[in-house]
């Protein structure tokens, strides 16, 4: 089991305890789930967890062990967080967006004014967008670059403080939920030519029928990010853009990549601006807070928290 603790025991713990809060709640909610989609992510968390095994112990394979390793635990975290997610809309808190739009407005920030300047030039509006689209893709390459270049210290401390973020913007978003700009301005389509996404509009079904009590059965293919504030895609700009930053010719790129995120993000996300500046300021206070602690550790010289699969010369 040593082998497969990384990386870190706590995150399978925290990824437990969310899953046994979602059973019960979604008992006590009246709440089904579709057995297909979380059937699939389970059989591929072991399935994982079975290869970073086999490329372990067995087959000394370092590279694919942490790929694999990796992997499983994104998902065994983000599967019943995202439920969690779901499920603290059923609160049905009074929605924050007022108090967002007056913030957005005393920062001297005009929302329908910038859609409007994408209106005015829809190609611009579609790179946006399809910026915005990269976010999910950029976990798993961000998995494989640094797999593939053996920094696994890390991508161990990617993963965990991916989890420690999206925990963060699950409670954040419950306790101040909100429909998004598009609903408060009373827009209701996305700029022409753009790619509509889920944090614009498609996520106002889902909502409404949490909110009301009236979703009976919810399937993992049709979870949709709610949240808000703070804008979790923000705080993922900032960890990739962080995880990629050492690696030669793709750091660089990713860094410019995520700024254009993080712009997409007030658009083609349908974010006040305060949600995108909470989201940076929660992703470098984990990113700082975890530095802090790294300089303030006192290990033995050349001991290592996380036995490192390729040996003392393993880059970071």
């Amino acid at each position: 089991m040593a082998a497969l603790a990384a990386p870190h025991p706590a995150l399978w713990g925290l990824a437990l305890a969310v899953a046994v809060l979602d059973a019960v709640w979604l008992r006590r909610a009246g709440i089904a789930l579709a057995p297909f989609g979380f059937s699939v992510a389970a059989a591929l968390v072991a399935a994982l967890l079975a290869l970073a095994t086999l490329f372990g112990p067995v087959l000394s394979e370092p590279k694919l062990r942490a790929m694999a390793l990796a992997s499983a635990a994104l998902v065994a975290v983000t599967v019943p967080l995202a439920v969690l997610h779901y499920l603290t809309a059923t609160w049905a808190l009074p929605l924050a967006d007022a108090r967002l739009a007056r913030a957005e407005a005393a920062l001297g920030f005009d929302w329908p004014g910038y859609l409007a300047v994408l209106q005015a030039h829809p190609r611009l509006a579609w790179w946006l967008a399809l910026a915005y689209h990269t976010s999910g893709p950029q976990v798993g390459l961000t998995v494989i670059a640094l797999s593939a270049t053996l920094r696994v210290g890390r991508l161990w401390a990617y993963v965990r403080m991916f989890a420690v973020l999206l925990l963060a913007v699950v409670l954040v978003a419950a306790l101040v939920p909100a429909a998004g700009p598009f609903v408060h301005y009373g827009l209701v389509t996305v700029p022409d030519g753009s790619i509509e996404t889920m944090g614009a509009l498609w996520h106002l079904d889902a909502l409404e029928h949490l909110r009301a009590g009236t979703l009976r059965v919810l399937a993992l293919e049709d979870i949709r990010g709610l949240v808000t504030f703070p804008s979790f895609h923000v705080c993922l700009a900032v960890l990739t853009a962080w995880a990629l930053a050492p690696i030669p010719i793709l750091g660089p790129l990713a860094i410019a990549l995520n700024a254009v995120v993080i712009v997409a993000t007030l658009g083609a996300g349908g974010h006040y601006l305060p949600d995108l500046l909470a989201g940076f300021m929660l992703s470098v206070a984990v990113i700082g807070g975890r530095a802090i602690l790294r300089g303030r550790r006192a290990r033995p010289s050349g001991q290592r928290s996380e036995p490192a699969p390729c040996g003392s010369r393993c880059p970071r």
